[in-house]
């Protein structure tokens, strides 16, 4: 298991801080803690979960971002960026056809949401 490298954890925080035009006081307010503290811990200083929680909170950031530079992105975003990178390469006629089938699957779903709905109904 890799370890955390807790200088890099206070570079992330100091520049989520910075981010969102906030001094070191003013970051230590909201999450709780004393100015020293925010200081120490964007100096590398260890830092408890529950801490680290609270900054992802006030900073908007996922855990990841601190812990690996990382920020969790859902499957549904990534499979939608992926979508459209490929319309890009696509001239205007096969947008339009691909609208159209994407239109047919969406209703033939909804079909098949009802269908499904209906027969798990209670008979009296």
């Amino acid at each position: 298991m890799a370890e955390i490298d807790f200088n890099k954890v206070g570079d992330r925080i100091r520049s989520a801080r910075l981010e969102h035009g906030l001094t070191q006081s003013q970051l230590a307010e909201k999450v709780g803690l004393s100015y020293a503290w925010v200081s120490q811990l964007e100096k590398g200083k260890k830092l408890p979960l529950e801490t680290l929680m609270k900054f992802c909170d006030v900073l908007g950031k996922d855990p990841n971002y601190f812990l690996m530079d990382t920020e969790y992105v859902p499957e549904k975003v990534v499979m939608n960026r992926e979508i459209a990178k490929k319309l890009r390469k696509l001239n205007r006629s096969n947008i339009n056809f691909v609208n159209s089938m994407l239109d047919l699957l969406i209703e033939q779903s909804a079909q098949d949401e009802k269908k499904s709905s209906r027969g798990t109904r209670k008979v009296k």
